[in-house]
């Protein structure tokens, strides 16, 4: 890759996953309504999202890894953002707030072990003992290469839009907020656009933001 080729940079739930992972994880324990009050605390009150993350995984711990790996691998995906990332994968990062050891199997399948910045877990064996790192992303984003094409659908991909020399509010399972379309250069109203508009990036070499 050289300078002035763009890397691709993707939130991953509801970006290249159709649904948003925790919420799944909370239907396996029965927790849904605990999970929304939590992501409503978020979202609502604007409680910090490293203080509101550490209280959800708190309430998913107890799911064994194994379990929880089963689950988040067989997540459908947008198969042609999918494809995008295992055709491109050296040109390609994930940014995610979700913790390695839930996302393993997910990023191996897509080609980006060793290309996905994410959280960070302790664990015993099977078991899941707490957070050891959120992944702060706007921090991320900052010592990213440039230039650097950004994609998330939340508000939580706000700073990584803004680092990016061109950042995509996608809206291909939920509608991208006010908020980010306005932190956002382009707005991608389903999956095919969003290709349509990546695809564009590759074929312009001397893209430099």
């Amino acid at each position: 890759m050289t300078q002035d080729q763009p890397l691709f940079v993707f939130d991953l739930d509801s970006t290249i996953t159709q649904c948003e992972l925790l919420p799944l994880l909370a239907r396996e324990i029965s927790a849904e309504a605990q999970m929304e009050a939590l992501t409503e605390r978020a979202m609502g009150q604007g409680e910090p999202f490293e203080q509101n993350f550490r209280a959800r995984v708190e309430l998913l711990k107890d799911i064994p890894l194994s379990r929880a790996r089963r689950i988040v691998a067989s997540m459908p995906l947008f198969p042609e953002i999918a494809e995008f990332i295992r055709r491109n994968s050296d040109r390609c990062r994930i940014l995610t707030g979700n913790l390695d050891v839930w996302i393993e199997e997910l990023i191996r399948d897509l080609d980006m072990r060793g290309r996905c910045l994410c959280s960070r877990a302790a664990v015993s064996g099977d078991r899941l003992l707490g957070v050891e790192r959120v992944l702060d992303k706007g921090e991320a984003a900052r010592l990213l290469p440039h230039p650097f094409v950004a994609v998330g659908d939340g508000d939580n991909d706000i700073e990584l839009l803004r680092a990016a020399d061109f950042g995509v509010a996608f809206s291909g399972a939920r509608s991208a907020s006010p908020a980010l379309q306005a932190a956002a250069d382009g707005l991608a109203q389903s999956e095919e656009a969003l290709m349509k508009l990546l695809s564009g990036f590759l074929r312009d070499s001397d893209f430099a933001g």
